[in-house]
């Protein structure tokens, strides 16, 4: 049956009433990891008051203080640092290496959040005109929340609850209904380093979980990763409830190879920037343009690069890339393969009919290049 996901509310695990359930599977091998809830507006609304609950007095918690929870969760993190690793993988999909990365990562940024006594540190400035002298404090604020992508299921979130709880605010993280269980491991070892209640809540939840945060008067800011599309709701729809935002969205990215360029080292850097975690992140490289006489030697060994490129279960150690994270989004990659050949495109490199030996196919699909 797998595990079934719960929510952390007010320091405490709590399993969800709601009757609408995700089923969560290994994208590579198809096997059952258990099911998410998806949260009800009560319990959304639960996370929240006890963070505005909790506020008061971890503000008034020494920036020190709040710093030695940040390194102790580093801690723990290390500790479980191939576990967690392993985590991800078997929920996303990506290789066990990629998934390394993106821990060390999250590591990273909460040693950057553990500098938090020196980074929140004011200034004044005096005379700054006659008999003025001008002087910045920076002061917590309430409750903020976070909107995590599917992608990177561990980084993401701790771009911003550690800095969020370091200042002295407190949080609520929302994961992608997706890939639930990285954040649910996480909150294992956050439950271990004694923060006091409602200063780190998690809610499980879709697109309705969403909104009651994002229209909620008591959450102070919101932060999300995802789309261009749902980036703009977001800011709309967050901005409409007096809520500061952070909308990061998608883009198109472009790699411009120059007729100068040593392709030695450069057509390494674009097979892990456009096939790296399977191409599913934000900043993949997705249109390589070629200028001048490069062309036909770029095409040529990107095509040798991408064909020997080894496509697999993530845990193998040897697998360069893994499968997409759900079916939906192979659908989305063929789709857009689809449109690119109406539109003239010539696929020199087709990986729809790939087949991993012992592995179903549905979320795999081989490293495919077409060009104009």
């Amino acid at each position: 049956m797998g595990q079934t996901c719960r929510n952390y509310i007010g320091g405490k695990w709590v399993a969800s009433a709601s009757k609408e359930v995700n089923k969560l599977t290994n994208p590579a091998t198809g096997e059952s990891l258990g099911e998410v809830a998806m949260s009800t507006a009560d319990e959304v609304r639960s996370a929240i008051g006890a963070a505005h609950k909790a506020f008061p007095e971890w503000r008034r918690v020494p920036p020190l203080t709040r710093a030695r929870y940040l390194l102790r969760l580093r801690d723990k993190l290390e500790e479980e640092f191939d576990d967690f690793a392993a985590v991800v993988t078997r929920e996303h999909g990506k290789a066990i290496d990629e998934s390394r990365g993106e821990v060390r990562r999250a590591i990273e940024m909460l040693e950057v959040a553990a500098g938090i006594p020196s980074l929140m540190q004011g200034y004044n400035s005096e005379d700054i005109a006659p008999g003025i002298d001008e002087y910045a404090i920076w002061q917590p604020l309430g409750v903020f929340a976070c909107l995590a992508p599917f992608n990177f299921p561990a980084m993401v979130p701790f771009w911003f609850f550690p800095f969020a709880i370091a200042t002295g605010n407190t949080y609520v993280v929302k994961p992608s209904p997706i890939v639930p269980l990285t954040m649910q491991k996480a909150f294992e070892l956050i439950e271990d380093i004694d923060l006091p209640p409602g200063v780190l809540n998690l809610v499980n939840g879709g697109p309705d979980a969403a909104n009651v945060l994002m229209g909620s008067r008591e959450v102070i800011g919101i932060s999300f990763v995802g789309s261009s599309a749902i980036a703009r709701i977001v800011y709309k729809t967050a901005a409409a409830a007096g809520q500061r935002v952070q909308a990061q969205g998608g883009a198109k990215n472009f790699l411009t190879v120059m007729p100068d360029a040593n392709l030695d080292k450069a057509i390494p850097n674009i097979m892990t920037s456009v096939y790296g975690c399977t191409g599913q992140r934000c900043l993949s490289g997705s249109v390589v343009l070629a200028v001048g006489d490069t062309y036909a030697e770029l095409k040529r060994r990107m095509v040798e690069a991408a064909s020997r490129l080894k496509v697999g279960n993530g845990m193998d150690e040897s697998i360069e890339m893994g499968p997409l994270t759900t079916p939906a989004k192979k659908k989305s990659v063929l789709d857009w393969i689809a449109v690119g050949e109406s539109e003239g495109a010539k696929l020199v490199l087709d990986g729809r009919k790939l087949k991993v030996a012992g592995l179903p196919d549905s979320c795999f699909i081989g490293p495919s290049i077409s060009m104009r």
